[in-house]
């Protein structure tokens, strides 16, 4: 009786496993990024070894500025070569971002670092602050170097006692986006 039952709890659970990772998919194909992330954070434990799903989850999250979240899919995608340069790209970025707070909150210098770099804002940011890091300044200027009409402000901010980076992204110099790593 208690392997009927069993048996039968599985039986209903399988698909909704599917549906989860359906569900993140199809979030994900939407935009709706931070509730694929969100609802990749809640099923995690499930699908930790299921590297489609981590990388999909992974993406999810760096779409929607939740960089931290990035840690644990670093770690466990591995097995396979794409998994492992997606896991490399992921930490290259979580690098990116803790070192540009340590030039932002510490005054660290950063310079004469080469890391690989990305389209991802973040690393765009890594880059032009690696090359005039505008010090004095509590809010950095840049401009894109492939299109004069998008400039960025990189500062610091701090949600609910917790130290970020903000960039703001202006087109024609209307903000467009704001993010907070």
């Amino acid at each position: 009786m208690k392997t009927f039952l069993l048996l039968l709890a599985l039986l209903f659970s399988l698909p909704s496993f599917a549906d989860v990772k359906h569900k993140m998919y199809e979030l994900y194909q939407q935009g709706k990024y931070l509730s694929a992330c969100n609802t990749g954070l809640q099923s995690f434990s499930q699908y930790q070894e299921d590297e489609a799903y981590l990388s999909l989850y992974a993406f999810a999250c760096l779409k929607a500025d939740q960089i931290d979240r990035l840690a644990a899919p670093i770690m466990r995608l591995n097995q396979s070569e794409e998994a492992r340069t997606n896991a490399a790209y992921f930490a290259v970025i979580v690098m990116q971002k803790k070192l540009l707070m340590q030039g932002l909150y510490d005054n660290k210098p950063i310079k004469n670092l080469q890391f690989p770099t990305s389209e991802h804002i973040l690393s765009k940011l890594f880059d032009l602050y690696l090359k005039n890091p505008q010090p004095g300044q509590l809010i950095k200027e840049y401009q894109d170097p492939l299109n004069i009409r998008l400039t960025y402000k990189l500062y610091t901010t701090e949600n609910n006692g917790r130290k970020s980076i903000s960039i703001d992204e202006y087109y024609d110099k209307i903000l467009t986006i704001h993010h907070t790593y």
